[in-house]
């Protein structure tokens, strides 16, 4: 893989994680608007806190050169489950697309810098 998609994997991978960095800090300290949501799905109370360590814990695997592959696949299930949330309780479409899109990103960042991911394709 040449240099300069190895560059653009560490730029997409540093905004990436910037947004999930993001997403589990706001889960951890159960932030009003993400407590809404729990309260709208029926979710128990400590859920925001059990996502946000499973997600910072997928975050880390993900820049650990040894777990990359596993860290990317964790991170685009637990992405795969916000899917599956927004859809079953009529969220925007936007909500959806936006979850797929940071799964895509997940992966164009982790592809480029990681010879197993791409070792994959060819499996």
């Amino acid at each position: 893989m040449s240099t300069n998609a190895q560059r653009a994997g560490w730029v997409i991978t540093v905004l990436v994680t910037l947004f999930l960095g993001f997403d589990i800090v706001t889960h951890l300290l159960r932030v009003e608007p993400v407590m809404d949501f729990n309260d709208k799905i029926g979710a128990p109370g400590w859920f925001p806190v059990v996502c946000g360590v499973v997600l910072g814990l997928s975050l880390v695997a993900y820049h650990v050169p040894a777990t990359r592959a596993m860290g990317t696949i964790l991170i685009t299930a637990y992405l795969g489950g916000a899917v599956t949330v927004n859809l079953v309780f009529g969220q925007p479409a936007f909500n959806t697309v936006f979850a797929i899109a940071t799964a895509v990103l997940v992966w164009a960042g982790a592809w480029p810098r990681d010879e197993r991911l791409r070792a994959l394709a060819t499996a």
